[in-house]
C-alpha cells in the first residue's frame, strides 16, 4: 500500500472513530498520532492536502465532526450539572425556609428559580399548575430571586416574609403578584398585599429574608444559571420558558430514573 492510500485509509478510520476535530490542523495531527507514524515535513504537508481534499469532496465529514463534538460537550456539561446538583443537594432540596407547593410526601421534587418581574416566569406559571395536576406526586420548591429591579426586591421581601410567618397566605399572594400584567412597583405591591390580606407585612420584613435571598442568588451563580426561570427536575436542568410537553417529559424521565435506581 503506497503512502497516499495508506494515509487516506487512516484518515477515514480516524474520522469514523473520533469525528470531533474541525480544523485541518487538528485532524491531521490526530491522524498522524493515530497512525503512530513518524512523518517528515513533505509527508505532513501531503496529509494536510489529503484531509483538505476529503473535506471538499465530502462536506458531511465536517458536519459529522461538529455534531460529534456537540454531543461530547453536552455529555460533559450534563455530567458537570449532575455533580453540581449533588454538591448542593442540601441547599436545593432540604432548606426549611423555601416556599413549596404540591405533594407533601413527594416521589419527585423539582426546584424552580423565579423572579416576580420576569415575563417568562409569569408565562410559565400556568404550565407549572398543569404539571402539578398531571403529576400529583410532584413537589415544587420555589426559590425567589430579585433580578429585575426594585419592584422584584420588594415583592420577594414581602412574599418570603409571608411564607415564614403566615404560609397559608403565601400561595394567593404569589399568584396575584405573578398575575400583575406590568412590572411591579410599590403601589401595585401594596394593592396586592391588601387584596391578599398580607398588608401587615409590608413594612415588617422578616430578619431572615436577606440571608435567604442571598443564598438563592449565590446558589444560582454556583449552578451556572444566568437568569429566570431556571428549573431542576431530577438531574436535568431546564432553563427558560419551555412548553408543557418538555416539562412533562422531564418529569416522566426523572420518575423513571428513580424507579430504575
Amino acid at each position: 500500500m503506497n503512502f497516499t492510500i495508506k494515509i487516506k485509509a487512516i484518515i477515514g478510520v480516524t474520522f469514523a472513530i473520533i469525528a470531533t476535530f474541525i480544523t485541518i490542523q487538528a485532524i491531521s495531527s490526530t491522524t498522524v498520532n493515530a497512525a503512530n507514524t513518524s512523518l517528515n515535513t513533505a509527508q505532513q504537508q501531503e496529509v494536510r492536502a489529503i484531509v483538505k481534499e476529503m473535506l471538499v469532496n465530502d462536506p458531511d465529514l465536517l458536519k459529522e465532526a461538529v455534531i460529534a463534538m456537540q454531543i461530547r460537550e453536552q455529555g460533559s456539561q450534563q455530567a458537570s450539572v449532575k455533580s453540581l446538583i449533588k454538591q448542593h443537594q442540601q441547599s436545593l432540596f432540604n432548606s426549611k425556609t423555601d416556599p413549596w407547593k404540591g405533594a407533601e410526601n413527594p416521589e419527585l421534587t423539582m426546584v424552580y428559580f423565579t423572579d416576580f418581574n420576569c415575563p417568562y416566569c409569569k408565562k410559565l406559571e400556568p404550565e407549572l399548575e398543569q404539571l402539578m395536576a398531571a403529576f400529583p406526586q410532584l413537589k415544587i420548591i420555589i426559590k425567589m430571586v430579585p433580578l429585575q429591579g426594585k419592584g422584584a426586591e420588594d415583592a420577594v421581601d414581602l412574599a418570603q416574609t409571608v411564607w415564614l410567618n403566615e404560609p397559608e397566605k403565601y400561595q394567593a399572594l404569589k399568584d396575584t403578584l405573578m398575575a400583575a400584567p406590568r412590572r411591579l412597583d410599590s403601589a401595585t405591591i401594596a394593592k396586592v398585599a391588601k387584596l391578599t390580606k398580607t398588608q401587615d407585612w409590608l413594612n415588617q420584613k422578616d430578619s431572615r429574608v436577606d440571608s435567604i435571598v442571598d443564598n438563592n442568588l449565590q446558589l444560582m451563580r454556583q449552578l451556572g444559571f444566568r437568569g429566570t426561570p431556571s428549573m431542576i427536575i431530577g438531574e436535568q436542568v431546564i432553563p427558560g420558558l419551555v412548553p408543557f410537553e418538555t416539562l412533562k417529559k422531564a418529569v416522566e424521565s426523572a420518575l423513571e430514573e428513580q424507579k430504575d435506581g
